[in-house]
């Protein structure tokens, strides 16, 4: 009887330790968890971004646009939702790649969409693409770019579209500049008029009406060397359409 009751009271204790064991495996188990949440959220606090390859948009924009985003808690959380999910980019941006350089520190390597041309607006440049969009809106002028007269620029604003009659004009402006740089030409200046499409080569005035001036672009790098030293309006308005042929109206002041 006594054996017994010994044997009960062992099982006990040892059903208590192994208990007590258990407790101090958890608390131990969860103290470290806490530790590595603290640990975790102190290392990789977001504290710097780093900007490269901007142009147009400043650091403290790009900076301010990302942790808009929900990108100013944890570089580690941001790193990974830009690799593993569809991370908004801005309507400037062609893509955006983000590299870790140490836990709180990120740098991001911005690759903004290219500017098909410059409108004027006072003494500032408006830039945009070719859909449009303003890029841009500086005091210093970029070489490369072709003067685009005839938009409204008035109410310009970074990251928003220029109203226009035919949204198609800005995909015409960057064609024919492919087109004409391919013979290295560059128009000095690009007129719109509605839908139409005026282009002017120092004292050479090229008309190229409306609708895609692809074909009709692709004439003139070989009768511009033809007509080098003269002045004049090029009429192409209805080339390829009603007419093979373009007229050259020779202005008073050319010298024969």
């Amino acid at each position: 009887m006594n054996d017994q009751i010994v044997q009960r009271d062992e099982k006990r204790k040892r059903i208590k330790r192994t208990r007590r064991r258990q407790i101090l495996t958890r608390l131990g188990t969860g103290a470290a968890v806490i530790a590595g949440i603290i640990v975790f959220l102190l290392l990789f606090q977001l504290r710097d971004i780093r900007v490269r390859g901007n142009d147009f948009l400043t650091d403290s924009e790009v900076s301010r646009y990302i942790r808009e985003q929900g990108g100013d808690g944890n570089s580690l959380v941001l790193l990974l939702s830009t690799k593993l999910g569809d991370y908004p980019e801005p309507p400037t941006v062609e893509s955006m790649e983000f590299h870790m350089v140490n836990p709180w520190t990120i740098r991001v390597d911005v690759k903004e969409k290219s500017p098909a041309g410059y409108a004027r607006r006072d003494e500032e440049y408006v830039y945009f693409d070719n859909e449009g969009m303003v890029l841009g809106v500086t005091d210093s002028q970029r070489d490369g770019l072709s003067l685009v007269e005839g938009l409204d620029v008035s109410k310009a604003e970074k990251g928003k579209k220029l109203t226009v009659q035919d949204s198609s004009v800005f995909e015409y402006i960057v064609r024919i500049q492919e087109i004409l740089g391919r013979s290295g030409v560059s128009p000095d200046r690009i007129v719109c008029d509605g839908e139409n499409l005026t282009l002017y080569f120092g004292n050479i005035c090229a008309e190229l009406g409306s609708g895609d001036p692809q074909e009709k672009a692709a004439q003139l790098p070989a009768i511009l060397e033809k007509l080098e030293g003269q002045s004049g309006t090029l009429h192409l308005e209805h080339y390829g359409e009603l007419t093979e042929t373009i007229r050259f109206e020779k202005s008073e002041t050319t010298e024969e």
